[in-house]
């Protein structure tokens, strides 16, 4: 009896003083993805093992790695005093779904469960509609091939505005469901199911548009005109006939009241006035600036032709009588060792006729201004 105790004592001792684990002890994963193990001891030993639904997949034995298919790799972070190992499993399949097992040397084991996922198709059938504004319309929507059965949810204008009561059925390992949404049309809108299961970080979306449409309807003053005493009543009736939405109905009497344009009126005769203004005054500054250089241009010609007709011998005579007379460096009676100039002048030319036709003009308005202070 003593020896039994103690044996039982000694085991209790090294079973407490193994600590063994397993991460994470349950993982869900979609299909075709990875899924990652952590097993670790302390103290370590000198194997392990990694068994997939019973059967070997890993093993390490003194440093040895073992591996029975690509899709399965491990690396080792053992130390000293821990043995510690990470399993990656790639591209999950349906059937590895279940357990994996961590085995160390003396058959001591811990498991953890393994489930896989798939992610289906969404589709609202019908696609895009175009409904009168204030009718009813519904929308369906397909989720096939999920497994396990997911979340199914409503939005329109990106507000949720249903979450489901999934009605699916089981086809195989994988779940069909479909799920209704009615809509009153009130605006243009876009209206998305959203289909999801927990391994996925964001849902798979199926969007349709529901267009809005409005209908003009007829109008109609029932009776028509009336001619009544002053001082009766009498009664009008409005009938609207096929508006959506429902109208809006108003009466008037003797029209609406005109819009008052008076200040418009005035805005608009105040610029046109100021325009106008300005357009005139530049037109007799324009003008007068015109005349005046062309004033001084005939000006000037007359000079000229007087100056070119003038003869020398009266130039030279203007000179010697004229002591503060100063020549235009033609003559210049100081030199008198320089020769003076030849002026040849040809009477036929056409500028001499003009400045001659010019002189008679002027002189003709001098003796005419003359002969009036005269008389």
């Amino acid at each position: 009896m003593a020896v039994f105790r103690l044996a039982l004592i000694l085991l209790v001792i090294g079973g407490a003083a193994a600590q063994v684990q397993l991460e994470p002890q349950n993982v869900a994963v979609l299909l075709g993805s990875q899924a990652l193990f952590n097993c670790s001891r302390t103290p370590a030993v000198s194997s392990i093992t990694w068994m997939l639904n019973k059967v070997f997949v890993v093993s390490i034995q003194a440093g040895s790695i073992s591996v029975s298919g690509p899709r399965f790799s491990v690396k080792n972070y053992s130390a000293s005093e821990i043995l510690k190992t990470e399993l990656t499993i790639s591209n999950v399949q349906r059937s590895d779904a279940g357990e994996v097992t961590c085995l160390f040397l003396g058959n001591e084991a811990v498991v953890s469960r393994l489930s896989v996922q798939e992610r289906g198709s969404v589709a609202i059938t019908g696609g895009n509609r175009t409904v009168i504004q204030g009718a009813q319309t519904e929308f369906q929507c397909q989720a096939f091939g999920w497994s396990p059965e997911p979340n199914v949810s409503w939005s329109v204008n990106g507000v949720v505005v249903k979450i489901c009561t999934n009605s699916s059925v089981s086809q195989g390992n994988v779940f069909n469901t479909s799920c209704t949404l009615t809509v009153t049309a009130a605006i243009n809108s876009s209206v998305q199911c959203l289909v999801k299961v927990s391994t996925m970080s964001s849902p798979e979306i199926s969007t349709v548009f529901l267009s809005v449409v409005y209908l003009r309807g007829s109008v109609a003053i029932k009776g028509g005109n009336r001619t009544v005493i002053q001082g009766a009543q009498t009664e009008f009736q409005c009938q609207a006939f096929g508006w959506s939405p429902e109208p809006n109905v108003s009466w008037s009497v003797n029209g609406p009241k005109p819009r008052d344009y008076t200040i418009l009126i005035a805005v608009t005769v105040a610029f046109s006035a100021a325009a106008l203004l300005f357009l005139l005054i530049f037109g007799i500054i324009f003008f007068c600036r015109r005349r005046k250089k062309e004033k001084s241009g005939y000006e000037e010609e007359v000079r000229r032709a007087r100056l070119q007709s003038q003869p020398m011998a009266t130039i030279t005579s203007d000179a010697r009588n004229n002591g503060g007379y100063v020549t235009d460096g033609r003559y210049d009676p100081s030199k008198k060792d320089v020769p003076a100039e030849d002026f040849d002048i040809d009477m036929r030319a056409p500028e001499t006729e003009k400045a001659a036709v010019a002189i008679q003009s002027q002189f003709r308005k001098f003796q005419k201004k003359k002969h009036v202070v005269k008389s």
